[in-house]
């Protein structure tokens, strides 16, 4: 079965629409064979077994072997390959201009299985389909005596060029169909690429270039919304700020970009160790901050405690496998503490873990964790 990945076609949904159509095409064309029987009983008795006979039984039989057989092509087979539905198409065609060879006009039912491959918007099947139609119209004139009789020359060859030109108007527009595809995909691919571009730089807007955690500002303006939330639901936040205890002589003795390699390897010990809604941010320098949301302040306090534990343990080979410490202090959010409050006493407790011997966490409890 022919893949559909060229313009996005589902074979399988086209398939089915074809059979639809072609169902409906049937229903028409026996209909025509009731109004034709009515009006032969009524002014041509004396023709009416000859004509359910001739223009009944066998087109009718025709007609519904081939809607069947397709049906179970394509519900029960599940194939879905459309120069078989063409096929079928110009049998349809054929068997209707065949049991009526006096209807003028019936031979352009050739250009429907044509028009129907339209939906593919490709030459080639179009082409086949067309090849197709213009064969079964020339044999029609070779094995039908009944529909030669009922045209003139001028018809013969009328209805072929007729179908020619069909061929030559539905190539043209399956050349402007794909004219618009491509427009439209064209379109569709710079809207994607704006909108990536946009959201990486949305991404890029709000976050620290060296660690990826969350920029000072967004951190603020997280704080912001956060502090108010909590305001107003009493829902549970806690603020941390931690610093990466002597930093300075990492920077002097090996290098800032040796520095900035640690850094890294910090920002990942918090982000990895935090939780999924709690915000992660690189404050300034070696000072990161965390937004503790939907803990307690104890089981905050545990979790930091793990961070600082887990940053303690990390050996660093930029700097001959040396370790790192943090100090860190953290704050409880209570009611009428605003946003610059909290803050500032999160950042007081952590000046005093510094004063009181580094790589500990200081907060605003009776008792806090030195190793």
């Amino acid at each position: 079965m022919e893949k559909a990945n060229q313009i996005g076609l589902d074979y399988e949904y086209w398939a089915k629409k074809i059979l639809y159509f072609y169902g409906l095409l049937a229903i028409v064309a026996i209909g025509g064979q009731l109004v034709g029987l009515i009006v032969t009983f009524y002014y041509y008795s004396y023709y009416i077994e000859e004509y359910i006979s001739l223009r009944m039984i066998w087109p009718t039989s025709f007609i519904i072997a081939i809607i069947l057989i397709c049906w179970f092509m394509v519900r029960v087979l599940k194939i879905f390959n459309p120069y078989i539905l063409f096929f079928a198409g110009t049998l349809l065609a054929v068997v209707m201009i065949l049991a009526n060879p006096g209807l003028p006009g019936l031979q352009m039912t050739l250009l429907l299985p044509m028009a129907i491959s339209l939906i593919y918007l490709k030459k080639f099947k179009l082409t086949i389909s067309f090849l197709t139609n213009f064969v079964a119209l020339l044999v029609i004139y070779l094995i039908s005596e009944d529909s030669r009789t009922a045209m003139t020359p001028y018809e013969y060859f009328a209805y072929l060029f007729i179908l020619v030109a069909g061929f030559i108007v539905y190539l043209a527009v399956i050349e402007r169909g794909t004219e618009v595809l491509s427009t439209l995909r064209h379109a569709a691919e710079k809207e994607e690429d704006l909108l990536i571009q946009n959201r990486v730089m949305e991404r890029l807007s709000k976050t620290d270039a060296l660690t990826g955690l969350y920029n000072h500002k967004t951190f603020q303006n997280y704080l912001d919304t956060l502090v108010q939330q909590a305001e107003g639901s009493g829902m549970q936040l806690q603020l941390a700020v931690l610093d990466i205890d002597n930093f300075k002589s990492i920077n002097d003795n090996f290098g800032h970009s040796t520095g900035d390699s640690v850094l890294k390897h910090v920002a990942e010990a918090i982000l990895e160790k935090a939780g999924a809604h709690d915000i992660v941010a690189r404050y300034g320098g070696e000072e990161f901050a965390v937004i503790f949301t939907e803990k307690t302040f104890d089981e905050t306090l545990k979790l930091l405690e793990e961070i600082r534990k887990g940053i303690a343990k990390l050996k660093h080979p930029e700097i001959a496998g040396r370790r790192v410490t943090i100090s860190a202090g953290l704050q409880n959010h209570y009611p009428g503490l605003s946003k610059s409050e909290f803050f500032k006493k999160a950042d007081a407790y952590l000046y005093d873990a510094k004063g009181n011997g580094k790589n500990q966490i200081q907060h605003n409890r009776s008792y806090n964790y030195i190793i």
